[in-house]
């Protein structure tokens, strides 16, 4: 196992949770700041007050719904996860960006396994996404049930309404704004930070990978898709041990996001009656196991190359 010792600063912090403590209390208040400031932003952008906003995120929506999510979320997201960690990294831990956007064994041999090990990886996880989202309570837990699938329902419309594109330009807006902000942003807070103290704390690699992707899953308030987020997250945090290097799990990170961007923006073009809510439908069973183990064989030849690399 390539332990992350050698570029893990928390791993020698002398209190583990204290840090924790601190990391996740600043990161909440610094959230909903974020959110506050890109909200506001988002307004002044598309021309609306503060109550009127509220109604684009409403079905019908308007020729500004899109305008306005895409601002609010793009500021609000860079501002909570990305800016928030580096600061937090700087001022809080003291420590060297270098030590977390380490450039040194980044190579086009790994990136391109890491490539390949998620597209299989989402393969796989159709099944899971399938399985989650048509999941039924019992009968004592039907509220939550409801409430929980009224949510998956807006959040659902807001989807479809960010992943429609009327131009090459606007793919790429949304790019950027889909796949290079939460992959940055979000690994660094959750595998960068989180993870790592985690590790420092409990002294188990394993232990933290998987504590960070649950938290990382509920992180997304989307009860019925929080199975396969979480396995996503584990993914990424074992990328990020073997590797011990945070680009890594940005790449797997920003693969995942960023193909259902373009292929929200091909579909249409190339595909009859494409259908942009059956992107995530289940393949055959028998193709989800083979992309579970392609995935497996295409993350052990990237763990053995990072193992080769580590000891040069």
């Amino acid at each position: 196992m390539n332990s992350l010792k050698h570029n893990n600063p928390q791993i020698l912090h002398k209190n583990p949770w204290t840090s924790i403590f601190y990391l996740v209390l600043l990161f909440l208040a610094w959230n909903l700041f974020s959110q506050l400031i890109g909200t506001g932003i988002a307004v002044v952008v598309a021309g609306v007050d503060f109550m009127e906003s509220q109604k684009l995120l409403e079905p019908p929506f308007s020729a500004n719904s899109k305008l306005f999510m895409y601002v609010a979320q793009g500021i609000s997201h860079f501002l909570g996860f990305t800016l928030f960690a580096l600061f937090f990294i700087k001022v809080m831990d003291k420590m060297s960006l270098k030590t977390y956007f380490n450039n040194r064994n980044v190579g086009l041999q790994p990136s391109i396994l890491i490539v390949l090990t998620t597209f299989s990886f989402m393969i796989f996880n159709s099944i899971v996404i399938e399985w989650n989202m048509n999941i039924e309570f019992p009968e004592f837990m039907k509220g939550f049930g409801e409430w929980a699938r009224n949510m998956e329902d807006r959040l659902m419309q807001l989807t479809e309404l960010l992943s429609s594109y009327g131009s090459f330009g606007e793919m790429l807006i949304a790019l950027v704004i889909i796949g290079i902000l939460p992959a940055v942003g979000e690994e660094l807070v959750f595998r960068g930070l989180l993870q790592n103290k985690i590790q420092a704390a409990t002294k188990n690699a394993h232990l933290a990978i998987w504590i960070s992707a649950i938290i990382f899953g509920a992180f997304h308030m989307q009860f019925f898709g929080v199975v396969p987020r979480i396995l996503l997250g584990a993914l990424f945090g074992y990328i990020y041990l073997y590797s011990g290097n945070i680009w890594y799990p940005i790449l797997a990170h920003f693969v995942n996001n960023g193909l259902a961007v373009v292929v929200m923006y091909f579909g249409p073009k190339y595909v009859e009656d494409f259908d942009p809510m059956e992107v995530d439908t289940a393949v055959p069973l028998y193709v989800s196991i083979i992309g579970l183990f392609a995935c497996l064989v295409f993350f052990f030849y990237f763990k053995k190359f990072m193992k080769g690399t580590a000891q040069e």
